[in-house]
């Protein structure tokens, strides 16, 4: 899989989704279906754009599936929706073809236009995702990487590593068997049931919470909100704070905090 982010994520958008009100909007839908062979491929890729989006790892399963909706304000923009799935080697790509801006500025600000992907996976197969608005769920994949402009993203069921940089929007992770690594911009981020360690190399806004969490957890730089952890099965360790408390129980192995952390915010042992 990639390690390579293809740059902010908040930029995956199209210029035409237009303003918040217009984007509720899209009166006009047709289906964007495809199905795609996946024998022998490692990797799906995902390129989304506007829209919600699931993809999902299925027991058995010899292809992947796409299922997607398309939504715009008008015919015209509907027609120019298209969806891209197709072999590329060992990775299977899927890519939401968005109309793009090619003229008058105020034509395509009162227009919107958006694509929702059902996405069905062999189950274990390692996604590598690009989303840019709306709600993001993972379930059942290999290893991660993922980049998302706006929108709650969850995962649930991940076999290997998870790396998620992430905008705006809560994170919700659960049932990893690797590490689990985050960059966010704001929003809460809760982790639960990860077999190797969690990190949180950046976060601005917003709470972090952790538990049942095997190795260490390690929080970076951290703007404001609170970090609160429970049941570490090694280090908790915290870098760098700005503002919000910081709480902790059942950790097994050292606690690194910043200095006017201490001794305020242990809730019931490690004295």
């Amino acid at each position: 899989m990639k390690r390579q982010i293809r740059g902010a994520a908040f930029a995956a958008a199209p210029f035409i989704i237009g303003t918040a009100a217009h984007a509720q909007s899209t009166p006009y839908t047709a289906p964007r279906n495809a199905v795609v062979d996946a024998a022998g491929a490692r990797t799906v890729e995902v390129e989304a754009a506007a829209g919600s989006l699931r993809v999902e790892g299925k027991a058995g399963l010899k292809q992947v599936q796409v299922d997607g909706t398309a939504r715009a304000s008008s015919q015209q923009f509907l027609n120019r929706i298209k969806m891209i799935a197709e072999r590329r080697g060992d990775v299977v790509f899927i890519k939401a073809d968005m109309p793009q801006q090619d003229g008058d500025f105020e034509f395509y600000r009162n227009y919107s236009a958006a694509l929702d992907l059902v996405i069905l996976i062999p189950q274990g197969i390692n996604a590598d995702i690009s989303d840019g608005s709306g709600d993001t769920r993972v379930l059942n994949v290999g290893s991660l990487e993922a980049t998302d402009g706006s929108g709650t993203f969850s995962v649930d069921g991940a076999a290997g590593t998870v790396h998620i940089t992430d905008g705006s929007g809560d994170l919700r992770i659960e049932n990893v068997g690797g590490d689990v690594t985050v960059n966010d911009g704001s929003g809460d981020i809760n982790v639960r049931n990860v077999t190797g360690s969690f990190t949180v190399e950046s976060d601005g806004s917003g709470s972090i919470y952790a538990t049942d969490v095997r190795g260490s957890v390690v929080v970076q730089n951290d703007g404001s909100g609170g970090i609160e952890v429970n049941n570490v099965g090694h280090d908790f360790k915290v870098e760098s704070k700005g503002s919000g408390s910081i709480e902790y129980t059942a950790v097994s192995g050292k606690v690194d905090i910043p200095e006017r952390h201490r001794d305020h915010n242990r809730r019931g042992e490690e004295r």
